[in-house]
């Protein structure tokens, strides 16, 4: 279960082992440096950063991050590794490692973060799947990974899905669509249970969380292994019609949105 503080939700699931896994709320700040924003004090994102590491008692915890490119590639850190920042052209949107000091960092402003943790083999992750993530397959990817890298079973991975952006305003087009459509199929589970046609609009809407859900059963996680987050990163439109923005959303934003982080480090 995800479980709300003040500045973030921590997946409870994963305190069980010894794991910090959080995404924070706009309210602890812009976390991201490749997404400044207008009139901020400079440096922010990072004194951010380590004020959520100070916070959770990991204060010695060394960073790591990228500048995400919504591909489907996960970087190994392991005990051999120097190199804690990855850059644009590194290609880079997620993360694992069994090193007990590090934190890794990665960034989201609507977009799905999987995180994940192999009970038997002791290996931590996150991975940033936005839809062009999702449509790339990056949790399988993260999954093949485990497995080559670790000897991952997929039996003993628990995965916790969220925070995004949930169904009910994300609209996208006919091509976006058709593009999943022709890919996944139009009939398979994957494509019916997460497009849903909006009549008044004309629109379709997509349910990235519920995909990469039922994407994690098909691969082999099992369901009490699978925790999921509906809180939705865009709102909740209340009674006089306003939008809460307990999140950073893009799509509510645009570009004065900052960027949460979704952190998994051990304690």
């Amino acid at each position: 279960m995800f479980i709300e503080k003040k500045n973030y939700f921590y997946i409870e699931e994963f305190e069980k082992y010894g794991i910090t896994a959080v995404y924070t709320k706009k309210i602890a700040g812009n976390m991201s440096d490749y997404c400044p924003l207008g009139n901020q004090e400079e440096g922010i994102q990072k004194k951010n950063r380590k004020k959520l590491l100070k916070e959770l008692d990991l204060e010695d915890k060394q960073e790591v991050m990228a500048f995400q490119t919504h591909s489907n590639n996960v970087k190994i850190i392991d005990e051999n590794t120097r190199k804690y920042y990855y850059e644009k052209q590194d290609d880079i949107d997620g993360f694992l490692t069994k090193r007990k000091d590090i934190a890794i960092f990665t960034f989201y402003a609507d977009c799905l973060p999987i995180f994940v943790y192999d009970k038997e083999n002791q290996v931590i992750g996150v991975w940033h799947s936005g839809w062009p993530g999702t449509f790339k397959e990056m949790m399988k990817s993260g999954l093949l990974e485990m497995k080559k890298n670790y000897g991952t079973k997929v039996e003993n991975v628990i995965m916790g899905l969220g925070i995004g952006m949930q169904q009910k305003f994300y609209e996208v087009g006919m091509e976006f669509y058709e593009n999943f459509a022709n890919k996944f199929g139009k009939e398979s589970e994957l494509v019916q249970k997460s497009f849903e046609w909006n009549e008044n609009t004309g629109k379709y809407h997509f349910d990235n969380t519920k995909f990469n859900e039922i994407m994690a059963l098909s691969l082999g996680i099992k369901p009490e292994n699978l925790i999921i987050s509906y809180e939705d990163t865009y709102g909740k439109i209340d009674k006089m019609g306003n939008i809460s923005d307990k999140f950073h959303s893009h799509r509510r934003e645009g570009k004065s949105a900052g960027r949460a982080t979704a952190m998994i480090s051990f304690k």
